[in-house]
């Protein structure tokens, strides 16, 4: 996967930490600052849930390479 720069510096986070195959994707092993990540393949890209346990989950969209 290649580090996709959206929101600070999270995906080059998200890209250098180990995944654990889930149902659906993958949970990026570890937590940052109290998050947990998960991406899912969606059609164009990834779609990025970051969890902090409460509240609803924030998402994001990171495109595929190439994709308009």
């Amino acid at each position: 996967m290649c580090a996709f720069v959206g929101d600070g510096s999270i995906e080059p986070w998200i890209a250098g930490r180990p995944w654990q195959a889930a149902p659906g994707g993958w949970m990026v092993v570890g937590e940052l600052q109290g998050w947990r990540f998960r991406l899912e393949l969606v059609p164009g890209g990834v779609r990025v849930v970051a969890s902090a346990g409460a509240g609803e989950p924030a998402r994001w969209f990171v495109p595929t390479a190439g994709a308009t």
